[in-house]
């Protein structure tokens, strides 16, 4: 669960903002009625189209751009340690989370999704109990639907896709990588600027083509857009996501190759922050107010369909709608794509020097990526009947659990990773005994005393900083 040594400083920050944005991004969906109201936690009351548009803005860029950041660290990495060593400190940093993740934590999802639907005699270990049969049951290549994600106590992965995503991917490169292991590369020539931005403009039309062709042929074919796959019990995806991420993975890799993040000039931020402006302006405007209209009640009549016997017969997609889906589905890789190259020319730019508050959350950052995820829904659950505005039940959770996460990245998951499974497992045994509100108030309890801390430290190190300038 370490993370890796010799980083980038500005694609380090980037990974940061990312990560955050991620919590923020799980902290919201309880708030996006109806396009998500198969979250377990979903407050209807408090749901905004704001909050939709929101979603599906952070949703379009950043894993892409996350998975384009990982593929820049794999073969120097590789270079430093060789492959069986890198293979093993990925499977230690990517998958063993995975396993610990699913089996202490992966039933509380579906466990409130029963709460939500009123199923009330359901106990904590029927539905642990109900995970793992699942998971047994899963063939070796299969498809989610609405149905199965309310109605039955199913396996996923949740938020740990993305780790089970990457570290399979990895390991491709690396065997495919093997027979040239020995084979000395020559350094690559700096590219000019111009020929940065054409080749990546060009791969942004390229991607937004496909990404519309294979998105209609889903579509004809009935298959979701958003539904998941899994394959071989091991790998998690959505379905059309994937067809972003693989090309921004390959994207990173022909980065590194090119070494455009090290020794090239990519373009003024100016530049791709135009860019960004105006396509992402131009998705924001047909998700707020073309998309989002024209699907809310079709959303509601699957919510419904799933839920109840009379089945309702979905309407049709009006002229207006398809072409603003279609529209949508051509703007998106676009706009994924400038927005990575205005994040890179940005930090680069402003935020390539190290310091001790950004080097602490670098080294942290993916600790508070598998630790959030369920804070979240249980402050979700904890405060869908608090009479407060929705903002300020976001802005509440990100105080709280962000700095909590990184305490206890810090304090016990980084120092002590065998310590820490041991912990989460002891605690899950403990909850499956006693039942699930003494796991529910376990873990708000360690939440709020990490925050504390994490607030008590801080306040310490900022004392001795300004002592230190102070002197100096």
């Amino acid at each position: 669960m370490q993370p890796e040594q010799n980083r980038i400083v500005y694609l380090d920050n980037i990974r940061n903002v990312l990560v955050f944005k991620v919590v923020v991004y799980h902290a919201i969906l309880a708030f996006a009625y109806p396009i998500l109201f198969w979250w377990a936690t979903v407050d209807k009351e408090g749901s905004a189209r704001i909050f939709e548009t929101a979603v599906r803005v952070m949703y379009i860029y950043m894993m892409p751009c996350v998975i384009f950041i990982a593929a820049l660290f794999i073969f120097p990495s590789l270079k430093q340690v060789g492959v069986l060593q890198y293979i093993k400190k990925r499977f230690l940093r990517l998958y063993v989370p995975v396993i610990v993740f699913v089996f202490c934590m992966g039933d509380i999802f579906p466990y409130l999704m029963s709460r939500k639907m009123g199923n009330l005699s359901l106990t904590y270990l029927d539905t642990f109990i109900g995970f793992w049969r699942s998971f047994i049951d899963i063939p070796l290549i299969f498809m989610t639907d609405p149905d199965i994600m309310i109605n039955k106590i199913h396996f996923d992965f949740y938020h740990t896709w993305f780790l089970t995503l990457l570290f399979f991917v990895t390991i491709i490169v690396v065997l495919l990588y093997l027979p040239f292991i020995k084979k000395s590369v020559k350094p690559a020539m700096p590219e000019s600027r111009k020929n940065i931005i054409t080749e990546t403009i060009l791969f942004a039309l390229t991607l937004s083509i496909i990404y519309v062709i294979v998105s209609w042929i889903y579509v004809l074919n009935g298959i979701l857009l958003n539904g998941w796959t899994m394959v071989g019990k091991a790998v998690f995806f959505e379905n059309i996501q994937i067809w972003m991420l693989i090309p921004f993975f390959v994207f990173g890799l022909y980065v590194y190759k090119k070494e455009w993040h090290t020794r090239s000039d990519i373009g003024s931020w100016k530049m791709w922050g135009t860019l960004t402006l105006i396509f992402l302006g131009l998705y924001i405007i047909l998700i707020h107010f073309v998309y989002l209209p024209g699907v809310e009640g079709m959303y509601k009549i699957v919510e419904h369909n799933t839920l109840f016997d009379d089945k309702l017969a979905l309407p049709d997609f009006d002229t207006y709608l398809l072409i603003g889906t279609l529209l949508m589905w051509f703007v998106s890789p676009l706009s994924c794509v400038f927005i990575l190259m205005f994040l890179l020319s940005f930090a680069k730019r402003f935020f390539n020097r190290p310091n001790a508050i950004t080097a602490f959350c670098s080294k942290h950052s993916i600790n508070v990526y598998i630790l959030h995820y369920i804070p979240v829904l249980l402050f979700q659950y904890a405060l869908l009947d608090v009479p407060i505005a929705s903002i300020f039940k976001i802005i509440l959770m990100m105080i709280i659990i962000i700095p909590a996460c990184l305490w206890l990245s810090h304090r016990l998951v980084y120092p002590y990773p065998k310590t820490a499974i041991l912990f989460f497992v002891a605690l899950k045994l403990a909850a499956l005994a006693a039942g699930f509100e003494f796991y529910y108030w376990a873990i708000l309890a360690i939440i709020f005393i990490s925050f504390a801390a994490a607030l008590y430290e801080f306040t310490k190190f900022m004392i001795s900083r300004n002592a230190i300038q102070n002197t100096a």
